[in-house]
């Protein structure tokens, strides 16, 4: 009896790999705190990462939250991860606005300015944000939802 029921099909599949709990409240400064602390610290510097914040950080709450928390479910969280991921995400979400915009002969300075310093910004975000969740992560908080 044990054969029938230990092969996979659809109504029966196969046991996936553990996941992990997530911690909100270290999510929640991680994901907000990463592009205000690169900012903080570069503002002295340039003016560039307040404007980053200003144009990027909307891009980067709305794809950034649910591709993190896909991800922070299978794997464990380092910042180098999660700043590859930034990059990754923010690049294929990108590529295909310039692509049309080069289709269509529509002004190609917006989406070329978004991709460029998009690029630097997002690794830079979530290096930064995976330091912080790393930092304040804590086993209490995590409870499941």
């Amino acid at each position: 009896m044990t054969e029938i029921t230990a092969s996979s099909c659809i109504l029966f599949p196969k046991a996936t790999a553990p996941t992990q709990l997530v911690d909100p409240v270290a999510f929640a400064l991680a994901i907000v705190g990463g592009p205000l602390v690169v900012a903080t610290i570069g503002a002295p510097l340039l003016a560039i990462p307040v404007m980053a914040v200003v144009f990027g950080g909307p891009l980067y709450l709305l794809i950034g939250i649910p591709v993190l928390l896909v991800d922070m479910r299978r794997n464990t969280v380092t910042s180098g991860r999660w700043a590859m991921l930034a990059f990754t995400s923010f690049v294929l979400l990108c590529l295909p606005m310039l692509f049309f915009t080069a289709l269509t002969d529509t002004n190609q300075r917006i989406p070329g300015f978004f991709l460029i310093f998009g690029s630097a910004f997002a690794p830079i975000w979530g290096a930064v944000s995976g330091y912080i969740y790393g930092r304040f992560e804590r086993d209490f908080y995590k409870q499941t939802i």
